[in-house]
């Protein structure tokens, strides 16, 4: 029984990270874990309201043709996240097409796709798509009651801050299901909660859970101080037929050299490794240490082709926690992104876990018995306020 319920207790929270991943992405434009079509432009593949496992583009393999990407439109449907096929590339980026559409997005007035559009690749198994039914009008519909919670929430008195911001927004809908998971835990332990006192002392918490509780709320901003700021930044450029002012007109076959400035407002040093991601730029210096409170800085050249017209530029900005030594990261980074950021968290988990064994040790955790059933949500408010 205690296998069953702890599986149990899994699944649950499995599926509560899941909900508020899909309801994260919709709301930053930027599929987690799983993605969806709202349209018939992918029909018979992926039918409106199908799903599909989204893999972010620093875990997938090269982009090639036959893949199915998320992008990030400029013009098609008047912009915004589209999940088409690659059918195609061209020096200037990858053609694609929706497979129920019988032109290619670069027959209208889209642009070729270039690599920093493109958020997500869908799973793919011997050349199949990972189709997931219907999961996207159970995401939407999750969304509209989520959108009914923000908007009662808004409604309560200083509740205006939570309908200003969308970050605001996600972390209060992610506690309040959260919560609910925390609820819903309680009671239903409720039941074995005369059988469990038996057995044990009222009171007693796991230390390795409150341990798996310290590393979640340690791991998951260290790894989003890293993750969000990364990524790939696009320049549009005007090849003309003659030189001008701006920085980004760049006589045709000429080049222009531009500044790129990093700052480190936090509280640990920062690495940050800074790569040409398309044709047509050079990078002067590409790896910078970066203490607290400081800002460093390099040069990029970018070149123009021969023919005029708008051409599209990229250049990739990687940023990890200075916890490891400078060549360490970037051999890490040469290897992958991901490999450079798993071993910072895991250093941090070492050293938090080690903390932990010398001042708290991995002894059953009691708290004074107050003469009731105490939850655990109530638990930790006191813990904190007794902190505080």
């Amino acid at each position: 029984m205690e296998l069953r319920s702890s599986l149990g207790s899994v699944a649950t929270l499995a599926l509560v990270a899941v909900i508020v991943a899909m309801l994260v992405g919709q709301q930053l434009g930027q599929p987690i874990l799983l993605g969806f079509v709202v349209t018939g432009s992918m029909s018979p593949t992926l039918e409106p309201g199908d799903g599909f496992v989204a893999v972010p583009p620093v875990l997938a393999d090269d982009i090639e043709e036959g893949d199915v990407v998320t992008f990030d439109a400029r013009e098609l449907q008047g912009g915004g996240l589209t999940t088409h096929r690659v059918v195609g590339e061209t020096d200037e980026g990858y053609v694609t097409r929706g497979d129920a559409n019988p032109f290619t997005d670069q027959d209208g007035d889209e642009p070729p796709v270039q690599e920093s559009q493109i958020v997500s690749v869908a799973l793919q198994f011997d050349g199949e798509l990972v189709v997931i039914p219907s999961i996207g009008t159970v995401a939407l519909a999750l969304q509209g009651a989520f959108g009914a919670v923000i908007g009662v929430l808004s409604g309560l008195p200083g509740g205006d801050a939570v309908a200003d911001g969308n970050v605001e927004t996600l972390m209060v809908g992610g506690g309040v299901l959260l919560l609910l998971y925390s609820f819903a835990a309680d009671l239903l332990g409720s039941d074995r909660g005369g059988r469990d006192r038996s057995r044990s002392r009222k009171g007693a918490t796991r230390a390795g859970l409150v341990l798996a509780v310290i590393l979640l709320l340690i791991l998951v901003p260290a790894t989003a101080s890293m993750v969000i700021p990364s990524g790939v930044n696009e320049i549009t450029v005007v090849s003309s037929e003659s030189p001008s002012s701006n920085p980004t007109t760049i006589e045709r076959g000429g080049s222009q050299t531009v500044t790129y400035n990093i700052s480190n407002s936090g509280v640990f040093p920062q690495v940050a490794i800074i790569e040409p991601a398309s044709t047509g730029v050079e990078v002067a210096e590409t790896t910078h240490w970066i203490w607290r409170g400081q800002s460093a800085g390099t040069t990029a050249t970018i070149h123009a082709p021969d023919e005029t017209g708008v051409y599209y530029r990229s250049i990739s900005e990687r940023q990890y926690l200075g916890l490891l030594p400078l060549s360490v990261i970037v051999a890490l980074h040469a290897v992958h992104p991901v490999v450079a950021i798993a071993a910072i968290d895991l250093v941090i988990a070492v050293v938090v876990t080690v903390v932990f064994a010398l001042a708290v040790g991995f002894q059953p955790l009691r708290f004074r018995d107050t003469g009731r059933d105490t939850s655990v949500v109530d638990t930790v408010r006191r813990t904190v306020r007794k902190w505080l």
